[in-house]
């Protein structure tokens, strides 16, 4: 957790985690021990159709209630993972008998979040994914997606065709661990709550008020009356380059990147009229990436 120059607190979260209870390479107590060791607030074992329970786990981690469900075992027909966050009660999805809508559908009829996971290792196809309703969020990055055990981590081009399309989904980075052999504790969330509870990290997602990161510390604000986006850091952080996503084609100006030797503190992205939304990554020296929520603009 930490708190921002405006007293916001900000706790650090993994959605998307495998352990023992399905094909993970850890014990679900060691699993949640690590992620508490490595600073984390909240966590969620979300193993393959097993259902779990919200408790505070003996390291102090908060544990949200998580399952992951999959559909379809072709990319040409779609392939589905949706991710089960947060539920009160079991969601009761059927194995054959469910489709991916009417899984999202249980999900937030039990309480919970329902997450479309790593849509570009999945290879969705927007044909496949406009249909969705009730999406909370989808996967920007997901660690185990990542060489050396795959190598389509990030989705930030079908975050961005379907902004395009007028389809804002907010998005999480996840670990999605199941090796833990450096896919674990690697890409996760800041969540924007008043305090680290199921019910007010739930709230706060359902508002956006979240982004992602792998280190960097980001926040974007919009002035409507400059016409302007801008991404704000910390210097600590070592940002070295703030980018600019649109739809706008023919635009200059799409990043920032520090002088050598120096960090960036902020950045500002001029709007043209033409774009219906700006999202903002951020990169420090490390090659470590901040994903901001994607701000609409039209």
């Amino acid at each position: 957790m930490y708190i921002d120059p405006a007293g916001a607190r900000w706790f650090k979260g993994n959605l998307h985690t495998h352990t023992t209870n399905s094909d993970g390479r850890m014990d679900p107590s060691d699993c949640a021990a690590l992620y508490r060791a490595r600073g984390y607030d909240f966590l969620s074992l979300t193993d393959h159709w097993k259902i779990s329970e919200t408790r505070t786990h003996e390291s102090g981690i908060l544990l949200l209630s998580g399952t992951e469900y999959d559909f379809g075992r072709s990319a040409a027909e779609g392939i589905f993972h949706i991710v089960a966050v947060g539920y009160r009660e079991d969601p009761g999805i059927v194995r054959g008998r469910d489709t991916p809508q009417s899984c999202i559908d249980k999900i937030r009829a039990a309480g919970g979040l329902a997450s479309l996971a790593h849509p570009a290792w999945s290879l969705n196809t927007l044909d496949q994914l406009l249909p969705l309703g009730g999406v909370d969020y989808t996967e920007i990055f997901n660690s185990t997606s990542d060489l050396p055990h795959n190598c389509r981590p990030y989705s930030g081009e079908t975050v961005d065709l379907l902004a395009a399309r007028g389809v804002f989904w907010k998005t999480a980075a996840v670990d999605d661990a199941h090796w833990y052999d450096g896919d674990e504790c690697r890409s996760f969330i800041y969540v924007r709550a008043e305090e680290c509870t199921e019910e007010a990290i739930l709230r706060a997602m359902r508002a956006g008020a979240f982004y992602s990161s792998q280190g960097p510390r980001l926040s974007v604000r919009r002035d409507r009356e400059a016409g302007t986006v801008t991404a704000d850091c910390p210097e600590e952080d070592g940002v070295k380059r703030l980018v600019y996503f649109t739809d706008a084609a023919w635009t200059n100006h799409r990043s920032d990147t520090a002088e050598p030797g120096k960090s960036l503190t902020s950045g500002t992205f001029a709007l043209t009229g033409r774009e219906t939304f700006v999202r903002v990554e951020a990169v420090d020296g490390a090659g470590r990436y901040a994903w901001a929520q994607t701000v609409r603009v039209k």
